[in-house]
């Protein structure tokens, strides 16, 4: 299941894409009318074939054009941020760290995709309007444009447990290539802790697995005593809703990074 960060971010990439993309050389520019900092970024991954200083002031041009404040992604390996030459010269141009960092967890299939007998979870291609009714993003009700983005990707699933006909816990998985994606993983207030969140994970987690995907990865904030993108160590326990599983392989941290005065907005 070993993969580079490059290559993982790319897999991510795939699966949450903006309405709109284009390249920079290796570099990939997305817009989404601002819903979401990944879909409306761009991911500093490979050679942009421009020096960097010209490459950052094409993706200023390219997200001014749009109306939308220009945002980097820089991954980088967990917890060495300094490692990256594109975020230390973001840093020196006045750049800032918008909303924190994010770490990415990986972990086989199988360790998740388990059979989960409390509660019966219904798996379907597309989120019908009772699941996009319990979809919130960052606590809010999200704009129309995230259908959109929650079909983006070259596969995916959503998977929902329901009471009296309406969905209590929702998820979904999104595949592209070998990987998949874990996102929109949410319980109602009133039914938390009671295995839901496992259930919803183990049953997307079996529906990629069906796929042949090799390897499943989850972004979650760095914890917040923790800055500049540092994280736990690769192979530690982390309790991932409500589940507690190994992740292992490879962690990254990625950070975004906003010119001055642009809006706070941060990675899906």
């Amino acid at each position: 299941m070993a993969i580079s960060i490059a290559a993982l971010e790319k897999a991510a990439a795939a699966g949450w894409r903006g309405t709109e993309q284009a390249t920079l050389g290796d570099w990939l520019l997305r817009a989404a009318e601002g819903f979401t900092g990944r879909a409306n970024s761009a991911l500093a991954v490979g050679d942009p074939g421009l020096p960097l200083a010209a490459a950052i002031d094409k993706v200023c041009e390219w997200y001014r054009a749009r109306g939308l404040p220009a945002m980097i992604a820089v991954p980088y390996p967990l917890g060495r941020p300094q490692r990256s030459k594109i975020d230390r010269l973001l840093q020196d141009r006045g750049w800032s760290v918008r909303g924190g960092s994010a770490t990415v967890l990986t972990v086989v299939p199988g360790c998740i995709a388990r059979p989960a007998a409390m509660a019966r979870v219904d798996v379907r291609g597309e989120p019908d309007d009772d699941w996009l009714a319990q979809y919130h993003y960052r606590g809010q009700p999200p704009p129309p444009i995230a259908r959109r983005l929650l079909m983006s990707a070259p596969w995916q699933a959503f998977g929902s447990v329901r009471a009296a006909g309406q969905p209590i816990a929702i998820g979904r998985v999104a595949v592209a290539g070998e990987w998949a994606g874990l996102t929109a993983v949410e319980v109602h207030p009133d039914y938390r802790r009671r295995g839901l969140a496992t259930a919803i994970t183990a049953a997307l987690a079996a529906a990629a697995a069906a796929r042949g995907v090799t390897g499943i990865y989850l972004q979650v904030p760095a914890r917040p005593r923790i800055t500049g993108g540092r994280a736990d160590k690769p192979g530690q326990r982390r309790a991932i809703g409500g589940m507690l599983a190994r992740w292992i392989t490879l962690s990254t941290g990625r950070s975004i990074m906003s010119s001055s005065g642009c809006p706070i907005l941060t990675a899906q």
